[in-house]
């Protein structure tokens, strides 16, 4: 936990006195405990290869069986500024995966394994985000707008040093916490957890 607090901190100096990397690797991301395993670890994929796994993983979710269907595993695969709009991506891995600038905008992310990955400045406007995981995700910058959070929802160690919240309900995201809402930029329709309090004005002014 100290190694993961130190970190932290380490990444936020990064992010107020530079631009975006959106290729860097973190260190952050090492103290992970994730283990997962896919066939792009560490590859960057072209949009070809990207919509084949996704055409494939539309298939996937309506005939588990098709022998043309797979499950969506983009596990450590570098995806920066990927574009994954009103794509049905429910179920799928993107743990430790590079995703930061990534466009999910309208996107079905239900069920989908973010933990560990990095999606700094990635856009989850009207995105569905019910039962996904983003436990100890690179959120920083990220663009949450009209998202849908519904149950299950896990938020834990989760990044989300000026991440934007629009109009989005909280309340069921779990392991939210204090610390992590004081870091976000909340507008006044967002709606907050019980027992969390609504932090200063971002100046970015958001709030409005």
């Amino acid at each position: 936990m100290l190694f993961r607090i130190v970190s932290a901190l380490l990444v936020m100096l990064i992010f107020g006195c530079s631009t975006l990397d959106r290729n860097a690797s973190l260190p952050i991301l090492l103290a992970f405990p994730y283990q997962c395993s896919g066939p792009y670890m560490g590859k960057e994929l072209s949009d070809e290869v990207v919509l084949k796994v996704r055409i494939a993983h539309e298939k996937w979710l309506k005939d588990p069986k098709d022998p043309q269907g797979q499950q969506a595993n983009f596990c450590r695969a570098k995806l920066s500024s990927g574009k994954f709009q009103q794509v049905d991506l429910t179920f799928a891995v993107f743990q430790m995966a590079m995703l930061a600038g990534a466009n999910f905008t309208g996107a079905q992310l239900n069920e989908a394994q973010l933990q560990g990955a990095n999606l700094s400045g990635a856009n989850f406007s009207h995105a569905q985000l019910t039962g996904a995981s983003l436990d100890d995700a690179m959120l920083h910058l990220a663009i949450f707008n009209k998202t849908l959070f519904g149950e299950k929802t896990a938020f834990r160690d989760g990044m989300l040093y000026k991440a934007q919240f629009k109009e989005v309900d909280l309340t069921k995201i779990e392991g939210l916490t204090q610390s992590q809402i004081n870091m976000a930029c909340l507008d006044l329709h967002t709606k907050l957890p019980q027992g969390l309090n609504r932090p200063e004005p971002c100046s970015e002014g958001i709030q409005n």
